[in-house]
């Protein structure tokens, strides 16, 4: 059977996030600050399966510890809200984002292996912000962005696995990628447009150079 905890609404009028747990898993995490504070801590004590997260917009959410498994995140965070959240889990298998209104996101991976994760942000003109940093490791994954300026980030030294593909929808749209990484993996830009822009280190590249070869090998154009 289910547990939600949160939901409710503080003492300065801002909604809680919601957390929906088997009650039979409820004592693998323990969560600080959903109430009155302005970040939620989430402390993942023990391999966690099924953990489904409603993002209000109200107040960010940091989740962090043992391997989480088929994890769904939704950003219901109204338009002019943004929905923060930090991964730094040990490992993250299958993790489902997808927004359901017009609420911006700001994700960012800070450390661990992502593995088969999709990202889905806002189809209205939310600007986006998706990260993944130096100590993540992205395996197989897939990120979708809508019609707002998003910027989309691999810090320099992540390591790439598999094939992950950006399909960075119809705003005007930064990709930066840093010049070192580890791994084999491809980074596959799926709808590269000429209003976009990939920053490659210091190099700030269009679509036109994209095609003549001027960016690195692991980048490529979706055919």
């Amino acid at each position: 059977m289910a547990d939600t905890i949160g939901g409710g609404i503080n003492e300065d009028g801002s909604v809680q996030n919601i957390l929906v747990i088997d009650e039979a898993d409820a004592g693998k995490i323990d969560v600080v600050g959903l109430e009155n504070a302005e970040t939620t801590e989430i402390a993942v004590n023990a391999k966690l399966d099924g953990l489904q997260l409603g993002l209000k917009g109200d107040n960010s959410v940091v989740i962090a510890g043992k391997k989480l498994t088929n994890t769904v995140v939704t950003n219901e965070a109204p338009k002019g809200k943004t929905a923060e959240f930090v991964i730094s889990n040990k490992k993250t298998n299958n993790f489902e984002f997808t927004t359901s209104g017009k609420g911006a996101t700001d994700l960012s991976v800070a450390e661990g292996k992502f593995v088969k994760g999709s990202i889905t942000t806002s189809a209205a003109k939310a600007s986006d912000s998706i990260s993944f940093a130096s100590a993540a490791t992205v395996n197989a994954s897939s990120i979708s962005t809508g019609r707002g300026p998003d910027t989309i980030t691999f810090t320099g030294g992540i390591t790439l696995k598999g094939k992950t593909t950006v399909e960075s929808g119809k705003g005007k749209d930064v990709i930066e990628v840093g010049q070192e990484r580890g791994g084999k993996g491809k980074l596959v830009l799926s709808d590269f447009s000429k209003k976009d822009r990939l920053v490659v280190g210091d190099d700030t590249l269009k679509l036109s150079d994209i095609e003549n070869g001027d960016a690195p090998a692991f980048i490529r154009l979706d055919a």
